[in-house]
């Protein structure tokens, strides 16, 4: 009984390592499947194309410019005046063939100096000052460009074969500069002499775009200057003073210069050494500007193109210079008196 026992026993513990091993032989339960991974969002970087730099451009060297020299030109001074004398210097910056006569050395006359040039290969006259243009145009067996002359028409400058430039810079541009200086000057007077119809006119109108009114009168002498002065000091604050040789002299210009200083009218002339003697403001020519007009004039006559000159060739340039004292408008003081004078 007790063997059956054992045995019993036993085959329940084979029975059982039986289940035991069927349990793990066992398949497992399925596994649910992973879930899929979120979708990765490709970003594309846009492509830059590479751009090779440019290879400059060869350097290919301009021809040289030739610059045609200027022909023999004859320089006759009126005299050894500083303005002329200026001018000349800078003249000399753009010739290299040229020569100097001066009509105020009296050993040799106008006459035995233009028998010197028509003999040489002088090609044009540049004449500076009244006498030096006078005797060129009647003299010069070639083209003559004079300058510093004020009253040319007076003198038949302007020929078939001479031609000017200006004497004075544009009355337009010296208005301007004036109101710029003075921006209470509204009543100008001027006396001039015959003759200069054109800047009159050119006056009025530069005048009017400045609200300024002019008083205009003409003159044949000196006397008649200061006469007419004296008439006209009462209603203007400014007087313009021309380079007028027909109708000045230093005695009058004196007279006019210390009345308008004890009234504080405002005088403005042409030459900045007359500051010294009491005018204002002095508008002038600049050297420089002339002597480049000059050189234009002498190219034309070499490339024969002396009828494409103007009778008169205008000035670009200009030099202000001001009477400080005068321009801080000092307490009136009485007028001296002034005679008058009988007009002629």
């Amino acid at each position: 009984m007790q063997c059956g026992a054992r045995s019993t026993s036993k085959l329940a513990h084979l029975a059982m390592f039986a289940l035991l091993m069927t349990a793990g032989c066992a398949t497992p339960p399925p596994q649910p499947e992973p879930a899929e991974p979120p979708p990765v969002e490709v970003v594309v970087e846009p492509t830059i194309p590479i751009i090779e730099p440019t290879p400059p451009p060869p350097i290919v060297e301009a021809p040289p410019v030739t610059v045609t020299p200027l022909p023999a030109i004859a320089i006759v001074l009126s005299s050894r005046n500083p303005d002329y004398e200026d001018v000349v210097f800078e003249l000399e910056n753009h010739l290299e063939n040229y020569s100097i006569y001066d009509l105020s050395d009296k050993s040799q006359p106008p006459a035995a100096a233009f028998r010197l040039i028509n003999d040489s290969d002088t090609v044009a006259v540049v004449a500076i000052g009244l006498i030096a243009a006078t005797s060129a145009v009647q003299m010069a067996n070639v083209p003559v460009i004079f300058s510093q002359v004020f009253n040319y028409q007076d003198h038949g400058l302007i020929t078939e074969s001479s031609r000017g430039v200006a004497a004075i810079v544009p009355v337009a541009a010296q208005i301007a500069a004036w109101k710029d200086i003075d921006p209470n000057v509204s009543e100008i007077g001027i006396i001039i002499g015959e003759g200069h119809e054109d800047l009159v006119a050119e006056a009025e109108l530069a005048a009017e775009q400045h609200a300024i009114s002019l008083k205009i009168r003409t003159a044949h002498s000196d006397q008649e200057t200061l006469y007419l002065y004296k008439r006209m000091i009462q209603d203007i604050d400014g007087f313009w003073l021309f380079p007028d040789n027909r109708i000045l002299s230093t005695r009058i210009l004196n007279e006019i210069l210390q009345s308008a200083r004890h009234r504080n009218v405002a005088v403005l002339v042409s030459n900045e050494s007359m500051l010294a003697m009491g005018a204002t403001i002095s508008i002038s020519s600049v050297p420089s500007d002339i002597a480049e007009k000059i050189t234009e004039i002498i190219r034309l006559i070499q490339a024969n193109r002396f009828a494409d000159v103007p009778s008169l060739t205008p000035l670009s340039d200009i030099r202000v210079e001001t009477n400080e004292a005068f321009l801080q408008k000092p307490v009136v003081a009485a007028e001296p008196e002034i005679s008058e004078g009988t007009p002629q």
